[in-house]
């Protein structure tokens, strides 16, 4: 048997003898081990007495929770609670009170929804919300997930309000409203919108304008700004000013007379004007530069004497306001006139312009975040959530089938656009109510505050350069020449009854075959 060994010293108490002496001896045994040990000797001796104690580790708190018959409290797991049960467990589909209710409350029908989720788990868009933990645990029911951040973009909700309505903690709704909004910028936003670029593409898009009177219009364009309540202290006051005492992101966005957006900008300052942000508008600049839709052609009317010849022109133009520059390929309605073509030309094409304005009164109408402001303090979530909105916007165009060219009988009219939008559908056209009796002079632009061209600048000669092979080109023509002969080709048509107008309600088309001329 070895020989055994004394205990080390390691307590300061041990090194005193009884009358309160040290023990020098005992004193240099507890040196020699704290020397060969991994403690530093720097403790206290108040730590050094203290008895060390496992440290208990906080117990979590259940989401929502029940009292039992015992008085014992239950947890309520996410599957247990409200909306699972409504909308996923036992949804019933064959109601259509439960479809319309559901449609109200999330903005979407239930079965693109269920799309919605079914797309993202074929695709894996939220690993996080796909599997478990390493204790086994699985994740929060996707469908719940992607229903919050729904509830939060349709009603401007809070992420508490979620947390209540489906047992998933305010955080986890919040860091997925992020994941989602940026897969809703990305590959939603790639999916669904998307500028024409081709001839074949741009074709059915342009009939509506065609039928109108104004042939080689492709789509409306305007900007648009949305309140950024979280918006930084050091960045205010470039995000203020322009239509707003609020800072605000504006952006530009074009949009056909079906209200399928084509494209929009990402978000800038609130205080860019609409000269500004449209330099930003790839669509734009591109038809302006030639890269995009340059082999379009079409057809003007024009007098020659007694008689009327068509004239070709190529290319396409875009309705706007009189806030944008003065291009050609931008045409807006005279800011005031004394001319009775110019005046009913400027009519009708301001109830054109209008479909951007409404698509605006539709997004805001359907996503209430947009109308109360966004809570959230990066500039680049709130881009993420209008690139989102859009998204949806044009995925359930194609759900209600409103996408479809208009056949020249009826006109399909969103959900949206009543009492839960910003505008009125038989409000809209404008030019029907004083399109035959314009008794007085009118600003026919009021949205841009005054901010119409002067008049020079727009009534330069026609410029150099504008035809090919006898086909004019309609970016390189000046806005006052084009003009001109956009408004004589809808005067011709106009007295010959050719100009007609989609209405909401009926089965023939508004004509002017058997009204009154001036």
């Amino acid at each position: 048997m070895g020989v055994p060994t004394e205990p080390p010293i390691m307590c300061l108490s041990d090194c005193f003898t009884v009358d309160g002496a040290v023990d020098i001896e005992k004193y240099r045994k507890r040196r020699y081990a704290q020397i060969n040990t991994d403690d530093d000797g720097d403790s206290g001796d108040d730590e050094e007495l203290m008895v060390k104690q496992k440290k208990k580790r906080a117990k979590k708190r259940p989401i929502l929770a029940r009292r039992t018959e015992n008085g014992e409290l239950e947890e309520i797991l996410p599957t247990q609670s409200l909306w699972y049960i409504l909308y996923v467990e036992s949804a019933n589909v064959t109601c259509n009170r439960f479809q319309n209710k559901f449609r109200r409350r999330f903005r979407m029908p239930h079965s693109s929804f269920l799309e919605l989720v079914a797309d993202a788990k074929a695709n894996n868009w939220f690993p996080t919300w796909m599997g478990s933990n390493c204790a086994g645990k699985k994740s929060s029911p996707l469908e719940l997930m992607i229903l919050g951040s729904l509830r939060y973009l349709g009603r401007g909700w809070t992420f508490d309000d979620c947390e209540e309505a489906t047992a998933v903690g305010e955080e986890t709704h919040r860091r997925f409203f992020h994941q989602f909004t940026a897969i809703g910028a990305t590959i939603l936003f790639d999916k669904y919108v998307h500028a024409p670029r081709t001839v074949d593409e741009i074709e059915k898009h342009m009939e509506e304008f065609k039928l109108a009177g104004l042939p080689g219009a492709c789509a409306s364009t305007d900007a648009t700004c949305i309140v950024h309540k979280m918006c930084s202290h050091r960045i205010q006051r470039v995000h203020k000013g322009f239509k707003t005492k609020h800072p605000t992101r504006t952006y530009n966005l074009t949009a056909n007379h079906r209200r399928e957006i084509f494209c929009t900008t990402d978000g800038h300052p609130g205080s860019f004007n609409d000269k500004t942000v449209v330099l930003y508008d790839d669509f734009i600049c591109d038809i302006k530069a030639g890269l995009i839709l340059d082999d379009y052609k079409f057809e003007l009317l024009e007098r020659q004497g007694e008689h009327i010849v068509p004239v070709q022109y190529q290319g396409v133009w875009v309705i706007v306001d009189n806030g944008y520059h003065n291009w050609s390929i931008t045409v807006p309605p005279f800011s005031n006139s004394m001319k009775y073509d110019e005046i009913r030309w400027s009519e009708w094409l301001e109830s054109m312009r209008k479909d951007v304005e409404c698509t605006f009164g539709i997004l805001k109408g359907r996503f209430r975040i947009l109308k109360t402001g966004i809570r959230l303090h990066d500039e680049k979530k709130v881009d993420d959530i209008w690139k989102t909105c859009c998204a949806l916007h044009n995925m359930l165009l194609v759900v209600d089938g409103l996408d479809k060219p208009w056949d020249g009988i009826n006109m399909p009219t969103s959900d949206y656009e009543g009492r839960f939008g910003e505008f009125d559908y038989d409000d809209m056209p404008v030019a029907m109510q004083q399109l035959y009796s314009p008794a007085e002079i009118r600003a026919y632009d009021e949205s841009t505050m005054n901010r119409a061209p002067h008049t020079s600048s727009c009534n330069a000669p026609q410029l150099p350069g504008d035809q090919l092979d006898g086909v004019r080109i309609v970016r390189n023509m000046s806005l006052a020449f084009f003009r001109g002969r956009l408004v004589e080709h809808f005067d011709i048509l106009f007295h010959q009854g050719k100009i007609k107008w989609p209405r909401s309600r009926g089965k023939e088309p508004i004509s002017t075959a058997d009204t009154p001329r001036q």
